[in-house]
């Protein structure tokens, strides 16, 4: 899709209810770029390019400032040109075929056994855990306090190797893992599948062109779409190409505002969507800036025309850092 001309972006910064902690760092707050498309109708997007992962946010505007649209920027303004178009044909963005979907939380690496602890409390019964080398202990610790949730690792291709990992995999019971191996070779690769970890690329797919060579290749277990990197069009492309070829895939985000997180809530909607990450954006962020609700254990998929959401404006203004009109003529 290309991108549109005329653009205003909203950089914000909210901060985050607790130092979320994974192998490439902490952050304690998180700078997110919204994305808005057209005048009398209106779509949005959102980039929020994770430190340490992503493109820094002061390349993001920089390059937006030139008429370039960096990785996450361009993925945005995919989103909010999808949702645009949506809501100009009073349809809603997807038909979805549920209207909930459990909450499945991802916790950082600093104080996961107390944050499991209390997300238990409130209903929560599956989770993403962050694991790095030397800090996989928490595991053990999580499983033994709570045999009956559903558990998957996510290692951010932190590993060098699976020496480290396959105590603990066959002590720990893990539904699936994301991105162990700083190079996930086809043997460590096999090694997982027989210890019967399903393994999922994430940040190995970042583009289209990325997700065609893991389905194709069938090295991994399943892929994980996150609109956030591949656009709204693109994880579209990259579920249809997983479904054509029987592979698993799952939704997730970066830790995004509700609006981000929305579009990984219709993905996850989807009746063959694997256990994805969902959970509202104001379990993390001390301040959103649109309200999602929750209702027994699970997130509520937004309905209407569109996305379904659009920001509050009086909540943007207050964490704006700074506001851009721009003018787009190209992608990264």
């Amino acid at each position: 899709m290309e991108p549109p001309s005329d653009v205003s972006l909203f950089a914000l910064s909210l901060p985050l209810r607790e130092p979320f902690t994974t192998a490439t760092g902490q952050v304690s707050h998180r700078e997110v770029v919204l994305v808005r498309v057209g005048d009398d109708i209106v779509g949005w997007g959102e980039a929020a390019p994770y430190p340490g992962q992503d493109e820094p946010l002061e390349e993001l505007l920089a390059r937006a400032q030139i008429g370039e649209a960096s990785p996450t920027l361009a993925a945005a303004l995919d989103e909010a040109t999808s949702d645009r178009a949506a809501r100009a044909e009073g349809r809603s963005l997807t038909h979805a075929n549920r209207s909930r979907v459990p909450i499945s939380m991802a916790v950082g690496i600093d104080g996961a056994v107390a944050r499991v602890d209390a997300l238990v409390a409130d209903g929560v019964r599956s989770f993403k855990v962050k694991v790095a080398p030397g800090r996989i202990d928490h595991l053990a610790g999580i499983r033994d306090r709570h045999p009956d949730i559903t558990l998957g690792i996510d290692g951010n291709r932190s590993f060098p190797g699976l020496d480290e990992l396959i105590p603990i995999l066959g002590r720990v019971e893990v539904a699936y893992a994301e991105e162990l191996l700083v190079v996930a070779t086809a043997a460590e690769l096999e090694v997982l599948s027989d210890l019967g970890v399903p393994h999922f690329a994430d940040e190995s797919v970042r583009s289209i062109e990325d997700a065609v060579e893991v389905v194709r290749s069938r090295a991994y277990s399943g892929v994980t779409l996150k609109p956030g990197r591949l656009g709204w069009v693109g994880a579209c492309a990259v579920r249809d190409l997983a479904r054509e070829v029987g592979m698993r895939w799952r939704a997730s985000g970066l830790l995004e505002t509700g609006l981000g997180r929305a579009f990984t809530d219709r993905l996850a909607a989807e009746p063959d969507a694997d256990r994805s990450d969902v959970a509202p954006a104001s379990w993390f962020l001390a301040a959103d800036v649109v309200d999602r609700p929750v209702d027994d254990g699970h997130v509520i998929v937004p309905t209407g025309v569109g996305l379904g959401v659009a920001p509050d404006v009086d909540r943007v203004e207050r964490h704006l850092m700074g506001q851009y009109a721009v003018r787009i003529t190209r992608s990264a």
